[in-house]
């Protein structure tokens, strides 16, 4: 698209000239597109997960061939559920094949869904005999035993969302199996006694609004219809809901066709390999293989916000319900992720510096009020210099990675992650910054602010960086 390639151009000069961070809105840039206005589209919103990259951003990037043709790959490496592979489907005029990396199973079981085209037909076939099914089950069917889960689920809304699991469990097709386990993981917070305004699970309490009694009474409502919630009424309305979604996908021709693919195939971005993603989110490693050298034209990746986002916290009770972990694999999984708060005393008890002047200033800066949160500061750096490495590695020559980060404060100290990652990039990954741009974050499921030192994310700075040579 020639306004894209044009904007582009104008961007990399004025960047150039200034060495600034250029202020845009990508919902703007988009504005005049009408097949590019976001509402409930596609299948973006078949659940709800944290930190979403904003679906403007990925599209304008797709909107070029400047950085990748219609026959090259994009990869995104912290892909979370796939909001760049479906974009990277549905381009109107661009539709690239996309390959993702996530860590979280929850995400890959979604991203999964998101991608799939299903049978219409065969699925609401399948939607009726399963709610038939729910319906005549008089068994027992077995609970997931976790910590406090009578604090947080009704014992009747436990029995009855383990009944509609087993239910699911019997579904012989993986893909049409994996479609009603994202319907029912969607419900899994909405019949839960969490606070639903809160992204990390909090329980709620009419006590705590004892100042204000209009708002006590709006949560003594709240609970009362929570105890009093039906689960299989919660499902089948998320199963109408998403099979409009599906449908979307499944009536795009080429989709259907399986000639334009988006698949999760790996969980480290640290190490990028080609997996086989399998039912339930799971990851096939048998015969993993790395992705080839110089394969990627173009990144397109959000990593984790630093103390800014509790990823795996605020998915546990899906995590947990599906059986894709279990309480010692929460806390494994939390320990692998780049950006974890989960490290060792012996992480901690030395200053630990990266190399990189600009991330060693701020982590002197932080060590000196906590030697904890340096090394969480440091650790994350550390692990987006081997993801950095590894994106240098499968870009081609003259391919593009747009970095989307955020900057917060830790322990009242600025962490400018973009100016750090540009630092690390430019200096040891070999990725020139062709330019950076800075947008003003909308609402995606984000902590903006958590506490009085985790300070507040308010802008997305977009780091396109350039592979040379």
């Amino acid at each position: 698209m020639e306004s894209v390639d044009k904007q582009l151009r104008q961007f990399a000069q004025r960047y150039h000239r200034s060495q600034r961070a250029i202020r845009t809105s990508f919902r703007s840039l988009c504005s005049e597109w009408v097949w590019a206005k976001r509402s409930d589209v596609y299948t973006h919103l078949i659940h709800r997960y944290p930190a979403k990259i904003l679906p403007y951003i990925p599209i304008f990037f797709l909107s070029t061939e400047e950085y990748a043709s219609s026959e090259e790959l994009v990869l995104d490496p912290f892909a979370g559920t796939a909001t760049v592979g479906v974009e990277s489907l549905f381009h109107p005029y661009y539709k690239r094949n996309s390959i993702g990396v996530e860590i979280n199973p929850l995400a890959r079981l979604i991203a999964k869904v998101k991608t799939t085209p299903l049978n219409l037909t065969e699925l609401k076939n399948k939607r009726d005999a399963l709610i038939e099914r729910i319906r005549a089950f008089h068994g027992d069917s077995p609970i997931p035993e976790f910590t406090n889960q009578d604090m947080w689920f009704p014992k009747r809304v436990q029995a009855e969302l383990a009944k509609i699991l087993f239910c699911i469990e019997e579904i012989e097709s993986p893909d049409y199996k994996d479609f009603f386990l994202v319907c029912l993981s969607s419900i899994i917070r909405d019949v839960s006694l969490a606070d639903p305004k809160i992204p990390p699970p909090v329980v709620l309490k009419a006590s705590n609004f004892s100042g204000d009694p209009k708002r006590k009474s709006q949560i003594e409502k709240l609970i009362r219809k929570k105890e009093r919630a039906r689960p299989l009424t919660y499902f089948k309305k998320a199963i109408n809901n998403n099979l409009v979604r599906v449908e979307a996908l499944s009536q795009e021709e080429d989709i259907a066709s399986g000639q334009v693919t988006s698949k999760i195939v790996w969980d480290d971005a640290r190490y990028l390999r080609y997996g086989k993603l399998k039912s339930k989110g799971y990851l096939d490693k048998t015969n993993a293989r790395q992705i080839p050298d110089g394969s990627i034209a173009m990144v397109i990746t959000s990593p984790p916000y630093i103390n800014a986002q509790k990823y795996v916290r605020t998915t546990k009770f899906e995590l947990l319900w599906l059986g894709l972990v279990d309480e010692q694999g929460l806390a494994d999984l939390d320990r692998s992720l780049v950006g974890t708060e989960r490290i060792t005393a012996s992480e901690y008890r030395d200053l630990r510096l990266v190399g990189i002047p600009s991330a060693d200033k701020v982590i002197k800066q932080i060590y000196r009020k906590n030697p904890e949160r340096a090394a969480i500061v440091s650790r994350f750096f550390e692990d987006m210099r081997q993801v950095l490495n590894e994106v240098h590695r499968v870009l081609r020559n003259q391919g593009r990675c747009i970095l989307v980060i955020g900057n917060n404060h830790i322990c009242d100290t600025e962490v400018k992650s973009h100016k750090i990652l540009s630092d690390m990039a430019s200096q040891e990954c070999g990725l020139d910054v062709e330019m950076v741009l800075v947008d003003s974050i909308r609402s995606r499921g984000m902590i903006t602010k958590r506490h009085e030192t985790g300070g507040l994310v308010a802008d997305d700075w977009v780091l396109v960086l350039k592979k040379e040579g």
